[in-house]
């Protein structure tokens, strides 16, 4: 082949590479790094580091939370558009407006989009939040995954042996499977460590008065500390809060609701057993015939010195149901709600009594005598802090007023006396002005005219 020929040759495949390459505009971004950075209990921050042969304008971090439903974009607080980025995305997880708890199961990826319209997605990647410092380590069946630090294996799975007794025990009870799974349990090692992931970190209502042994804050995840909280069994406090989500499961839709007697009452049912504290201060009040008035059950006590007898009277309610009824009729008056019928008409359609008749009945069955519409619960003198297994923030209303109750006859002689001292006061006070009202008025049409009027002489 003659020289001219192969140089001709040359330039045409060399002109050829030019037009078949892709333009360096179109190349995809480069991500150099991504990282996360755990700023727990407040924050959690995702970091990125790109570049790009086209200007980087946009960059997006989209996350959903397993569980949860639903999905969210984030973007850096500012972004100046050039061929690298290195940006940062702050995700609040537990402030006043958002709550992402522990054991939350991330998955997200990044977005960039450059000048040329072109956008780069990275791969598809997880991250379960956790408390940083010590490794987390887990033990788990088919259904729930126990988190722990230190050497608590064998206690993480006596949670686990827990966890499976009580899912066994409500698939008797309710009827009912699990369909978000699995359940997530954080085991902390003391409530120090627990308070800065509950919601808002340790405001909690009963903070002061009572220990919070545990408490379930979302379908699939429940915090717990190995005490013992009510019972002798440490397990309990799973027991119980697992016990919430198979409610939730169980019996609430769309419309239907549990009332809080029967979302607690199931769950301290489901419990190894209910707690001496929870029977005693049951039997004390029926005792005194000062049980809490159905009514008023449908809201959880936020007064600590009530509590005790809420969950007491609470468990006793679900368990009068339980031995009348059977399991088989429990579990439907869950699944009636669940489809959407309020309480009072559920409880009609499958036992066939309203609630009036129920709480008639179960008076009966307790030796107690109707309720007195002007007393409340009395509140029981406490050497120490009552324990309980839940301190779940509620919206509902106080069941007790945290007020002695029962007042003596002399306070009222008293009070009385006073109201109609007060009324006496009141009436002498307005004849006294009538009789002064007259008196000028009779003054008045005994004076001269005033064109008529003289002065004596002399003056």
């Amino acid at each position: 082949m003659t020289r001219p020929l192969v140089a001709a040759l040359a330039a045409f495949l060399a002109i050829a590479a030019v037009f078949s390459a892709p333009a360096a505009a179109d190349a995809d971004a480069t991500i150099l790094s991504a990282t996360i950075e755990n700023g727990y209990p407040k924050t959690i921050t995702f970091k990125l580091s790109a570049r790009a042969e086209s200007d980087i304008t946009d960059v997006a971090l989209s996350y959903a939370i397993a569980g949860r439903r639903t999905s969210a974009i984030g973007r850096p607080e500012s972004l100046t558009p050039g061929k690298s980025a290195d940006v940062q995305v702050v995700v609040q997880v537990n402030s006043g407006q958002s709550y992402i708890p522990v054991g939350s199961f991330f998955t997200y990826h990044w977005e960039i989009t450059t000048a040329d319209g072109k956008t780069t997605s990275s791969p598809e990647a997880t991250y379960l939040f956790l408390p940083p410092g010590q490794e987390w380590k887990s033990v788990k069946n088919e259904f729930m995954e126990v988190y722990y630090r230190s050497d608590n294996e064998n206690l993480a799975n006596t949670y686990l042996k827990a966890g499976q007794e009580t899912y066994q025990r409500a698939g008797i009870l309710l009827d009912v499977t699990l369909k978000q799974i699995p359940v997530r349990v954080i085991l902390f090692n003391n409530e120090k460590e627990l308070d800065p992931a509950r919601p808002g970190g340790s405001t909690g209502r009963f903070n002061e008065a009572v220990t919070t042994c545990g408490t379930k804050v979302t379908n699939d995840i429940v915090l717990v500390i190995p005490v013992a909280c009510g019972s002798s069994d440490r397990t309990d406090t799973l027991r119980h809060e697992f016990g919430h989500i198979l409610n939730e499961e169980a019996g609430i839709g769309p419309l239907g609701k549990l009332p809080s007697w029967l979302d607690e009452g199931t769950a301290v049912y489901l419990q190894s057993s209910p707690g001496s504290g929870y029977i005693s201060a049951f039997d004390s009040a029926a005792r005194a015939s000062r049980l809490i008035p159905f009514a008023q059950m449908n809201t959880p006590s936020s007064d600590p010195g009530t509590v005790n007898l809420f969950y007491g009277q609470a468990y006793a309610m679900v368990k009068y149901l339980v031995d009348n009824g059977g399991e088989a009729k429990y579990a439907l008056l869950f699944a009636t709600i669940k489809k959407g019928s309020r309480f009072d008409d559920a409880l009609k359609q499958v036992y066939g009594f309203d609630l009036a008749t129920f709480e008639a009945d179960f008076r009966t069955a307790y030796g107690v005598s109707s309720p007195n519409p002007t007393s409340v619960p009395t509140r029981p003198q406490q050497a120490q802090p009552t324990v309980v297994a839940t301190a779940r923030p509620s919206n509902g209303a106080a069941q007790g007023t945290g007020k002695e109750d029962g007042l003596d006859r002399e306070v009222y002689i008293f009070i009385g006396g006073a109201l109609l001292l007060a009324l006496v006061a009141v009436f002498l006070f307005l004849l006294a002005q009538l009789l002064a009202a007259n008196r000028r008025t009779a003054a008045k049409e005994h004076q001269p005219p005033p064109g008529d009027w003289k002065r004596p002489p002399g003056e």
